[in-house]
């Protein structure tokens, strides 16, 4: 069985965006539901360095945003450890470059790798 672990810099990502959102929390659940069932769903991340990082679309259904301008959720699947941990969770569409959403992104993921770092 996979497990899903979340750390609190993932939790910090994902509070900040259910301040904007709040109707989406329903549908993080499920998306988190989702990768536990088959985590290997996401499309893998290029550009993602060393570790193979996924991405999958989550929709905001009482909103009626679709998947494609919906959120997006970055997760790190570990065959070897059957884990699955959460990165970064941002929704698609705000006025953002590229580059803004990378500088993110690869802050949360320094983040997150620091996290666990210090668990383990």
């Amino acid at each position: 069985m996979v497990s899903l672990q979340e750390t609190n810099a993932y939790l910090r990502y994902e509070k900040h965006l259910l301040k904007k959102y709040p109707q989406a929390k329903r549908d993080i659940k499920r998306a988190k539901k989702k990768i536990l069932k088959r985590p290997t769903r996401g499309v893998v991340y290029r550009g993602s360095g060393k570790i193979a990082l996924r991405k999958i679309r989550v929709s905001i259904r009482i909103l009626r945003i679709s998947p494609r301008k919906g959120l997006r959720l970055f997760y790190f699947y570990s065959e070897k450890k059957n884990k699955a941990v959460p990165i970064f969770i941002f929704k698609k569409g705000r006025p953002q470059t590229e580059g803004q959403v990378m500088k993110l992104f690869n802050r949360a993921v320094n983040e997150v790798v620091a996290e666990l770092k210090d668990v383990h």
